[in-house]
């Protein structure tokens, strides 16, 4: 079934004789596509005497203008932020190019196959998010956290009466699960597996809060895809220790040239990430790295820091959980809310962010999406950084000499 929706046009491109239109998400103008079909020959010479009339810039390849004109267009599909299959239906010249917004395309795609149930329920305690907006921020979300995701055996805690209620670990691909849910067979457990934005907006509409996904993949097996340190403080008002030890690993990182990414853990610490290739290391190679990167960092600073297991026993130090990071353990995925009374979100960073003015709590739904449309994804560049560029083993190689 074809979608219809308001666009903005903002250039020409003489070359494949397209239109590029443009949407207002987050008050930025964001191109999501171009169209050619529909016009005729003299509603495209109207059109185009129109751009020459308002343009901003002109060369032979390409005419840009300001936003403005407000067209009709027809659709097939919204997908990874962009709209394809366009094709013109009429000029709409009652609009404001500001009325042209990513959310008409979003209210669009909330039709599409998953019926979102009871959308105006309240889910946490100290904000007004409701459910709607959790569904609203998982689509616009979607492209960036499901690459996390992305055939990782799934866990996630549920919240069906959001946190007004109890909560409960689910891994078991439940039977009423429609047919478009990917799974997959690990011993007794029939594993959810999130590779899509129907699956990420069917389990939104369950309720999952926070999705928990192991090292590896189901391809990689036993073989972890990244290395990271979870850094824990004692409570939330000890964040500026996480913060202090992820620049303290960032400095190691960087004189070992290997490439680290940081996040929050939407909660009280933060976690630094080194990517890996699949099935080069096993855990048994990475526990050696960690454990050595955990006690040197101890030797550094031994009243801030512990590894002690047991929370009494850790005083006020930042434990560095290094035993976390294993085969059947899991780390909360970025991007991913958690089910505290904020309903904050396990952000990534860019490692200038990691100061004494960051705060966990900031990074709310609208927040962690109006960053990305301003700053863009501090993730981007992960599944790039491989072995190729990571000299893991010669790290490795040196810390087994010692």
């Amino acid at each position: 079934m074809p979608y219809t929706a308001f666009f903005t046009i903002i250039g020409f491109c003489f070359k494949s004789f397209e239109y590029d239109v443009a949407v207002v998400q987050n008050n930025i103008i964001n191109t999501v596509g171009s169209f050619k079909d529909g016009l005729n020959k003299v509603e495209n010479k109207a059109l185009l005497d129109t751009l020459m009339g308002n343009k901003i810039s002109h060369d032979k390849n390409y005419l840009k203008v300001s936003p403005g004109i407000c067209v009709e267009l027809q659709y097939s599909h919204f997908k990874d932020g962009k709209v394809h299959n366009l094709s013109f239906l009429r000029f709409s010249l009652e609009k404001s190019w500001q009325e042209c917004t990513w959310q008409q395309l979003l209210d669009n795609k909330m039709h599409i196959r998953t019926e979102i149930t009871h959308p105006d329920k309240r889910l946490f305690i100290d904000n007004l998010m409701t459910k709607k907006d959790y569904i609203k921020y998982l689509q616009e979300i979607a492209p960036y956290m499901l690459p996390f995701l992305k055939n990782r055996l799934l866990t996630v805690i549920r919240y069906p009466h959001g946190l007004f209620g109890e909560s409960f670990y689910q891994k078991e691909c439940p039977d009423y699960a429609p047919a478009y849910i990917e799974t997959y067979k690990e011993g007794s457990i029939n594993h959810i597996l999130c590779n899509s934005e129907e699956a990420l907006i069917w389990l939104g509409n369950q309720l999952a809060f926070e999705f928990h996904v192991p090292f590896e993949t189901i391809f990689s097996k036993k073989n972890p895809t990244e290395i990271v340190f979870d850094l824990d403080p004692p409570s939330k008002d000890h964040f500026k220790q996480s913060i202090y030890a992820a620049n303290m690993l960032k400095e190691i990182f960087d004189n070992l040239n290997l490439t680290s990414f940081v996040k929050t853990s939407g909660n009280k610490g933060m976690q630094v990430y080194i990517p890996l290739s699949e099935t080069v290391f096993s855990y048994s190679d990475v526990r050696l790295f960690t454990e050595f990167i955990a006690k040197y960092l101890i030797s550094l600073e031994p009243n801030l820091f512990t590894i002690e297991r047991l929370k009494k026993n850790r005083s006020d130090k930042l434990y560095i959980d290094y035993v976390q990071h294993g085969s059947g353990k899991t780390i909360i995925a970025p991007f991913s809310i958690r089910g505290n009374n904020g309903g904050t979100v396990a952000c990534p960073l860019y490692w200038e962010e990691v100061n004494d003015n960051l705060s966990p709590d900031i990074f709310t739904i609208n927040e962690v999406i109006s960053k990305i449309g301003i700053y863009g994804n501090p993730f981007d560049e992960f599944f790039s950084t491989t072995n190729n560029t990571q000299p893991f083993k010669r790290v490795l190689d040196f810390i087994s000499k010692r």
